[in-house]
């Protein structure tokens, strides 16, 4: 299995504290079955669009070199690679053409995004278009947890149809975040609504990165081969920058 989006660069974000946890982390998603992690931390350190507290593609490429090194030493066969968990902000198309933001894999074919926590902005649909023309896929992170596409389904179809895919948290589907966000996740599972599905593990006991117990349930939702192909086969292809 691979995990598109994980927390587990320290001290770039809300994710470990320090490389032991990073390093717990990464034995945990080994023993669950991943081969594979994308480390997504925050374009910005505290999630506020501020350019002084801004990760740089940089600073998170020396931070996954870090980790490797960590996890070699210690002898665990996850492979780490870059990414981040880009938020909607307006500087958004204009960073990216300037290469400040780190694409999945870097490969620049695929970008992990993030909508604000409460609203869907009205000018969503022209940057998902934008990206479209400039060859990005935009992988919409845990939607399935925003209240507004709770609320309004229809907006999640329409950013689908524009070429998004859906990436939904693993946790999300196990009651993790309570039992509406559960429901509403089902939903989008048996509608064929979800493409992905990811950790975004933040730690080693609250937010473990761990995707076995949702494949379980997504095997009883829609079939195991199906199921396979939103942990492994297509992250897979992501991770190579190969279109879907």
């Amino acid at each position: 299995m691979i995990d598109l989006h994980v927390h587990i660069l320290p001290g770039l974000d809300d994710g470990p504290e320090n490389w032991v946890t990073a390093l717990k982390m990464a034995r945990l998603a080994e023993a669950d079955g991943l081969t594979a992690i994308v480390a997504t931390p925050h374009l910005f350190r505290h999630r506020r669009v501020c350019q002084g507290e801004m990760n740089s593609a940089a600073s998170i490429r020396a931070a996954v070199r870090e980790l490797r090194q960590v996890l070699a030493e210690a002898g665990v066969k996850v492979s780490i690679h870059p990414g981040c968990e880009v938020p909607l902000f307006p500087e958004l198309l204009e960073m990216l053409h300037q290469g400040a933001l780190l694409t999945l894999n870097d490969g620049g074919r695929y970008l992990c995004l993030e909508m604000p926590d409460t609203v869907i902005p009205p000018a969503t649909e022209e940057v998902v278009f934008q990206l479209g023309l400039q060859g990005v896929t935009p992988i919409l992170a845990h939607p399935e947890r925003h209240p507004v596409f709770r609320e309004m389904p229809e907006k999640l179809v329409r950013l689908l149809h524009l070429g998004c895919l859906a990436q939904i948290t693993a946790s999300s589907l196990v009651g993790g975040f309570g039992r509406q966000v559960a429901k509403f996740t089902e939903k989008l599972v048996k509608g064929g609504y979800v493409q992905l599905v990811a950790s975004d593990a933040h730690d080693a006991r609250g937010r473990p990165p761990l995707l076995s117990p949702a494949l379980k349930k997504l095997a009883r939702l829609v079939g195991e081969s199906r199921a396979w192909d939103m942990v492994s086969s297509l992250p897979e292809r992501i991770i190579r920058g190969e279109p879907l």
